[in-house]
């Protein structure tokens, strides 16, 4: 199994977070990982769908867990042999405002491989995406409130 984590925090309610996570059609807007992402259903364990990388084609998606205001749980085929585990979770901290974590994990027998040719991209990508989240959930608190 290959691994990163990253954390980054918002002004955002943990709310108006969740609210961005349950919106897949906005996914492309922060998640520059995403071009677009469909899902059969809500945005609830038991979900499937695609998801479709900038240039790259669909791949199967599905929803593992979601608890509301608090994460979410997916994973994305990627290839037979390996599949994209994302855990983001969501946490009100004491002063106000969001903790936001990102972990990406490739799992499966090809992981250790993927890791080392796919792990550089995936570091560079987690981060960028939760910071753009972080950033859009405060965007959209400033707009509902002006």
């Amino acid at each position: 199994m290959w691994s990163f984590e990253y954390s980054v925090e918002t002004t955002a309610a943990p709310s108006t977070v969740w609210r961005l996570y349950r919106d897949v059609g906005g996914w492309p807007s922060w998640n520059g990982g995403v071009e677009r992402l469909e899902l059969a259903g809500e945005f609830e364990a038991g979900a499937t769908g695609k998801l479709t990388p900038p240039g790259g084609e669909p791949m199967a998606f599905s929803i593992l867990a979601a608890t509301e205001n608090a994460g979410y749980v997916s994973v994305t085929t990627i290839a037979e042999t390996v599949s994209l585990r994302a855990t983001n979770t969501i946490v009100r901290l004491p002063g106000g405002g969001t903790r936001i974590t990102h972990r990406a994990e490739l799992v499966g027998p090809a992981a250790e491989y993927f890791g080392q040719s796919f792990g550089p991209t995936l570091r560079a990508a987690v981060p960028k995406g939760a910071q753009a989240l972080a950033a859009r959930a405060a965007e959209v608190e400033r707009e509902a409130a002006s």
